[in-house]
């Protein structure tokens, strides 16, 4: 199915269960100015009347187009809500309290309902709920924006720096004001509130940012209300990954300057004097089989007996070491002298595994000779065994945000070995990180000193990328290349979140990965079948 080059939708206000006069309007605009793909109906969709409410549930009543709704903005109407997302009719949608969308024509479109509140409840959301929505896009390489956000409130503070202000003042929340400043709306349209267009604002600091899109807010009022202003707004929007750079950065004359910078301090300021009432301090590092987002410290160092230097280890169990009373055992695949080789949380395939160090090492470039051979000789093994399932071996480690040895491994098909380089090198130059070509008679050591932070890949064809440039760089880098389409085409599973398994699956698919390589698995040649 091919994609349109633009997408033509529909915004309105609160609805309130004025469902006629809002069917009527949108039949007349579509007839006059359409086909339109979708209308989007923010704030509060149900009304005081329960007959009208009851029927549009029971799909009696019905729109023009396809339409979309968000969820309640108050305790009372929150009883017409299922939990999770349902068609209450043929065309029309309730998308759920909050996600991602991905429309036919090519948007991608982010979504929270409801008020702010202290807690997560039918009707409020509350910071976690924030983070949700940012969890699968934080994760992405050169993640730019989405094409539109839908939220029922208004940001806090959107009309600062502006030269237009609302009509009256309106209550905004600083969690949406985050909410938009992570994802970079195109266009940004809220409920609940007066109408106002805000003139575009830039999501970049001239002269010391690289230049981005703009976003243009717009603030809708209530369906049919007493004093006629603005309810419904049309739009033809091209989706951001159909434009080309210098069309999607073009900054409009009357572009102001981003509006949320006080807001985003004064959140973080809370935060820190929440966190000293409660008496809360920095978690300690909580690792299982795969990298969760733990800012790494540079190396430290502590004299054993005989002089030498060792690394520290960290305060908390670190549950990579194999000697952690509390490290999932059940998901190691074999276990040699110094490493051992176990399947991460959420593999991108069925035989993703990494290997490990027994003891608490830091990387490869901190590894003595037997850790760095016994990796070698585990990697050479899983490419045998990756052989003889016609597949192509990928290898790469991530020594940034992360405090123990982890060499992954990612079977890939034969066939998409061709574009492997070129994704790589295409998603660093996305992400601002340049990758260099490793020569093979060049030891990592001799890249980068011990302690600081680098990624490295290694291609089926024996080439190795490498990058030192790691500010910034994303934590699912490696995932979000693989996943994507020319390589194992399962770009859900970019976030190991999205695709964590329950306990007895990952028992299933560790038992069928030590079958497949069994052959191959030199720890075992003292063993009797």
């Amino acid at each position: 199915m091919s994609v349109k080059p633009a997408a033509k939708v529909l915004f309105c206000g609160d609805v309130q269960g004025r469902f006629v006069e809002l069917s009527k309007k949108v039949a007349a605009v579509n007839s006059k100015s359409g086909p339109f793909d979708a209308l989007f109906c923010l704030g509060e969709f149900f009304g005081d009347n329960d007959e009208d409410n009851d029927k549009l549930v029971n799909g009696i009543i019905e729109f023009p187009i396809a339409t979309y709704i968000l969820g309640p903005c108050s305790e009372r109407l929150t009883h017409l809500f299922p939990e999770e997302s349902v068609e209450f009719s043929s065309n029309v949608t309730y998308l759920g309290r909050k996600g991602l969308l991905n429309t036919a024509s090519g948007l991608q479109i982010a979504y929270l309902s409801g008020v702010e509140g202290t807690s997560t409840s039918d009707f409020q959301f509350c910071k976690s709920d924030v983070e949700d929505i940012l969890v699968p896009v934080g994760t992405k390489a050169g993640f730019f924006g989405v094409d539109v956000l839908l939220t029922s409130m208004w940001p806090a503070e959107v009309w600062k720096h502006s030269h237009n202000q609302p009509v009256k003042p309106v209550v905004g929340s600083p969690l949406i004001s985050k909410l938009a400043a992570e994802l970079k709306p195109r266009y940004h349209i809220a409920g609940t509130g007066v109408h106002y267009e805000r003139q575009p604002y830039r999501n970049h600091r001239v002269l010391l940012e690289p230049a981005r899109h703009v976003t243009r807010f717009i603030g809708l009022a209530s369906v049919a209300n007493d004093e006629k202003q603005k309810w419904l707004y049309a739009c033809n929007i091209k989706p951001m990954r159909k434009l080309e750079k210098e069309e999607l950065v073009a900054q409009p004359p009357n572009a102001s300057e981003f509006p949320y910078k006080e807001v985003l301090e004064e959140l973080k300021v809370k935060e820190v004097l929440n966190n000293m009432d409660s008496g809360k301090r920095p978690e300690g590092a909580q690792y299982r089989f795969e990298m969760y987002d733990q800012d790494d410290t540079e190396s430290r160092k502590r004299r054993n007996e005989d002089g030498g230097p060792r690394e520290k280890r960290p305060a908390a169990p670190c549950w990579f070491c194999l000697s952690n009373v509390d490290a999932e055992k059940h998901l190691v695949v074999s276990v040699g002298d110094s490493c051992y080789v176990a399947m991460p949380k959420g593999p991108l395939t069925d035989d993703h595994v990494m290997i490990l160090s027994i003891e608490h090492i830091q990387s490869l470039v901190s590894a003595p000779v037997n850790v760095r051979d016994e990796v070698e000789k585990f990697k050479n093994a899983f490419t045998l065994a990756a052989d003889k399932m016609g597949k192509a071996m990928v290898a790469f480690e991530r020594n940034y945000r992360t405090q123990h040895l982890q060499v992954q491994l990612v079977p890939i098909p034969k066939t998409s070995t061709k574009s492997l380089k070129t994704a790589f090198m295409n998603a660093a130059a996305v992400a601002g990180t340049e990758l260099v070509t490793v020569g093979a008679e060049e030891n990592l050591a001799d890249l980068v000193n011990e302690g600081c932070p680098y990624f490295m890949v290694e291609l089926p064809d024996g080439s190795r990328l490498f990058t030192r440039s790691m500010k910034n760089f994303p934590l699912q880098f490696a995932r979000e290349v693989l996943a994507g389409r020319p390589i194992l085409d399962c770009e859900a599973k970019i976030d190991w979140r999205a695709c964590s398994l329950a306990k007895n699956k990952e028992v299933e698919l560790v038992e069928k990965v030590k079958k497949s390589f069994k052959p191959f698995d030199f720890t075992n040649d003292g063993d009797s079948d």
